[in-house]
């Protein structure tokens, strides 16, 4: 009788470590940060993996998010922002067995939706992109956040009063980073210009460079640049200019490389991707992670810039991170209209999707 029931209490005793057995299998399965199965990822590129820049920045930014959470990652470099050949890249990522896939361009945007429908079972993320179908969004860093502050670190060094800008297009990418850098700039000097030019190319050295010199012409003393790659501020330094830095900074300068803003992508993509992972991709609004997400920062400043500019950097970081964005209050454009009043902030619809006007104290060179 007593062996009976001594079996009898075991057996219940093997049922309840079975019963929480189960229950820590399924706590594990269902965690985010775990996976029970490896994704392949594809990244799309305009550029290579060693250019210094824009895409070095995200192929380590994608390798990173992959390798923290057991992915396998498959790219495609030198993709022109032309349909059939991303449709090619895409397909050969798609054969490699890709279920998610990043694709980094801003001219990407275009065809998203069209490829996006031709492979309904693969996850798109696209740069800046417009799509608007259920397997496929946009994603960004809030640049302007931190162009901002660069912009308050640039208007406090300019001596001649008027900074130089160098990008590639007009889009609401470049725009609203450019207004933002302007903002900054008069935030700390209420007379500072800011003259913009275009290169008509995400890439292309001569033209930037050809730039740097007609903005040095113009007055200006102080550069930065939306490009792929940073040949603006080298040529800048070299010529003995105050520069400020974009996305990604891989070599070092001299002290006249005032600060630069950075974004983190590695923090941008360890979000998406484990999004993806568990379950809870957001496709109906996209991504757009900024300062409080630790997804863009300025670089360590330069011993050039003075203890009362990092206070007020500072000051101005605090307000956007806990009260206000950049483009809240009243704001003028640069013909005199007003297009934001005291009360209000610019929706994040505009910023992304629509703006084309410059704030006041911005002028384009054609």
């Amino acid at each position: 009788m007593k062996n009976k029931e001594l079996r009898t209490r075991i057996l219940f005793l093997l049922a309840g470590v079975l019963v929480v057995a189960g229950i820590v299998l399924m706590i594990i399965n269902f965690s985010p940060d775990r996976i029970n199965r490896v994704v392949s990822v594809g990244a799309v590129f305009i550029g290579e993996a060693d250019d210094n820049g824009w895409n070095e920045s995200h192929y380590k930014g994608i390798r990173k998010a992959c390798e923290e959470n057991g992915c396998i990652m498959y790219s495609r470099m030198g993709v022109a922002e032309q349909e059939e050949e991303l449709k090619g890249a895409v397909s050969v990522l798609v054969s490699q067995g890709c279920s998610c896939i990043f694709l980094t361009s801003y001219g990407y945007g275009e065809y998203l939706n069209s490829i996006a429908q031709e492979y309904p079972k693969v996850a798109f993320y696209c740069i800046s992109g417009e799509g608007d179908r259920s397997n496929c969004t946009s994603y960004f860093a809030r640049m302007y956040q931190v162009r901002y502050l660069a912009g308050i670190v640039a208007g406090k060094a300019t001596e001649s009063g008027i900074l130089g800008y160098v990008t590639a297009m007009p889009i609401p990418e470049t725009i609203r980073s450019v207004n933002a850098y302007a903002l900054g700039a008069r935030k700390a000097n209420p007379s500072a210009r800011v003259i913009v030019v275009y290169t008509g190319s995400w890439d292309d050295k001569a033209s930037e460079e050809e730039a740097v010199m007609s903005l040095k012409e113009a007055g200006a003393d102080v550069i930065t640049y939306h490009e792929d790659r940073p040949y603006a501020i080298d040529l800048a330094d070299e010529m003995g200019m105050l520069t400020t830095g974009y996305d990604y900074v891989s070599k070092q300068y001299s002290n006249r490389f005032l600060t630069g803003a950075v974004i983190n992508w590695d923090i941008l993509y360890t979000k998406v991707l484990r999004d993806y992972l568990s379950g809870r991709a957001n496709f109906s609004k996209g991504y757009w992670l900024g300062l409080s997400d630790g997804a863009v920062s300025l670089y360590p400043y330069s011993d050039m810039v003075s203890e009362e500019t990092r206070e007020l950097v500072t000051s101005e970081e605090e307000r956007i991170m806990t009260t206000l964005d950049v483009f809240s209050g009243r704001i003028l454009d640069n013909t005199g209209v007003e297009r934001c009043s005291e009360n209000e902030r610019i929706s994040d619809d505009e910023l992304f999707n629509h703006i084309d006007w410059y704030v006041e104290g911005v002028e384009v060179y054609e």
